[in-house]
Formats: C-alpha cells, structure tokens, sequence
C-alpha cells in the first residue's frame, strides 16, 4: 500500500514538477502547477483564497487533486531510473493536461487521466521490483513470461461490463505467442463509488483493510468472466484502488494507493502457482499493513 498523507502530496507533487522540466516538459498552467495551488490553498488557508477547484467543487474533485499528486510524484520518482531513451515522452506530456476538477471532464478532455492510471500503474509495479518492459502499452515481466496490461478507467458502473469486455479483446489480440500472458487492469474508484467520500479507518482497521474489503468487493462484480475468456492466457483482473482517508488520527487525511489481482483458474497448473506468486508479491506491497 502506498499512503501519502497532505503535506507528503504537497512534496509529491513539487519534485514531480521539477522532474517534468529537468526532463523538457513544460509544466506551467499544466494540471501538476494546480495541484500544487490547491494543497498549498489547503495546508495555508487564507480568508478570500480562490478555490484552483472552483466554487461548485465536488468530494470527487478533491479525490483526483490528492490522489493524482501523489500518483504524479510516484511517476516522476520511478521515470527518473529510466534511460531517457526509454522515456514515453508524448505520455508524459500528455497526463499533466486535463482539468484539475475530475467533475469538469468530459470526452474530449478525459485522455489525461485515461493515460495517467496507465503510467501510475507501471511507477507502482516498478516500485514493488518488477521489471517494466514498455510504458505506452504497459508490459511487465515475471518469472520469464512476458505481461501484457490493459488498463479501463470506467466513467460508472454501469460501464464495468463494457470496459472489461473490450480490454479482455484488447490485450488477448496482443498476445503474441504462448508464453505471453495478459491481465485487463481497472481503476475501481467509479465503479465502487471510492470517490464521493473520505473513507476513515476505524480504531480496529487500517487503511491496507479497507482496501482489502473494497477488493473483495469488486471481486463479486467480475468473477464471472472465469467462465467467459476462452483465451486462458489472460489470467485475472487487477483492481487498481484509489481512496483517500483517515488514519487512526482523524485529523490526518491521505491518499491511499493498493493493487489487487483477482486470478481466474487456468488449466495449467504451473500457470495458477506462478499467479498464486504474483499475488504474493502484490499482497506484500500494497495489501499488508
């Protein structure tokens, strides 16, 4: 699990800043520079500040400010080991676009953060050790197989079906030759309504334990597609939870980062133990306390 508590955002997301430049990336008026304005505006209030989010904004637009400038600081923080031949520079520039206010999107303006879950998703794999392949279309190796993500970012979850669907057909079409493996990745925080609400940990819990019954959750929603992938190359689905919450000290709020496999049942055996193994190795970074 990946906790970020304000003012760790707050440094996130500077030194992101400062990396985008050193790397050639302008980052002024860019999505990053707001970020910073907003938690500025909320770690130094001021009587009369002007809201970077506006006057109509939403628990949701708070979710997306936090939790992407802690996201952006993980990016930055895991490019910046890359040769910078290896850099998706057009991604790069491409995730500090969009609107600070996730309420403000819309088609046109929604590709930012469509590729920023991408990109997040590979800064948080490469941190738990694995070895990134490719970025643009996130690849992954484990155990000598190369792992093909396809990643969704529902709008709802009257959407979940769809985005499953199509990103089952999307990474099955990519898998090149038997030792290829897939997994269809989705950002779960519309889908179960993560974030509407600040979702404080009880005395009893932790935030590693919510995530986990929010995993278990969207494991009702998608284990039927077991019995509907005939390509069992494509091994499960990796829910990718985003919430902000409290710690046992209610006053103070973070960002909670956790990834969770969801494995289907493969007619070979060593392909159940090696994702019995990248369960593990999963569970251990993000899903224990």
């Amino acid at each position: 699990m990946q906790f970020r508590t304000l003012g760790q955002i707050y440094v996130d997301a500077y030194r992101a800043r400062e990396w985008f430049k050193s790397v050639g990336i302008p980052t002024a008026s860019s999505r990053i520079d707001r970020i910073l304005n907003y938690i500025d505006g909320l770690l130094n209030p001021t009587v009369g500040s002007n809201d970077p989010l506006g006057a109509h904004a939403t628990p949701e637009d708070t979710f997306h400010a936090l939790s992407d400038g802690a996201g952006f600081g993980l990016i930055a923080s895991q490019m910046s080991k890359l040769p910078s031949h290896l850099l998706p520079r057009q991604t790069l520039r491409d995730i500090i676009k969009g609107t600070l206010a996730a309420s403000a999107e819309n088609q046109a303006s929604n590709d930012a953060r469509n590729k920023f879950v991408e990109l997040e998703l590979g800064a948080n794999l490469s941190s738990a050790g694995f070895q990134i392949l490719g970025f643009d279309d996130l690849r992954f190796g484990f155990e000598g197989h190369p792992y093909q993500v396809e990643c969704k970012r529902p709008s709802h979850g009257g959407t979940l079906d769809n985005n499953i669907d199509k990103a089952y057909r999307q990474v099955s079409a990519r898998l090149r030759s038997s030792s290829d493996r897939g997994i269809v990745a989705v950002a779960v925080e519309k889908v179960l309504e993560l974030d509407s609400r600040i979702h404080p940990a009880a005395l009893t819990h932790s935030p590693s334990a919510l995530a986990r019954c929010f995993a278990e959750e969207f494991r009702t929603k998608v284990s039927k597609y077991q019995y509907r992938w005939v390509d069992t190359r494509v091994v499960g689905v990796l829910a990718v939870i985003r919430f902000l919450t409290t710690t046992r000290d209610p006053a103070t709020i973070g960002s909670s980062y956790n990834l969770a496999l969801i494995k289907f049942t493969s007619a070979q055996p060593l392909d159940d133990s090696r994702s019995d193994r990248l369960i593990a190795l999963l569970r251990g970074k993000f899903l224990e306390t």
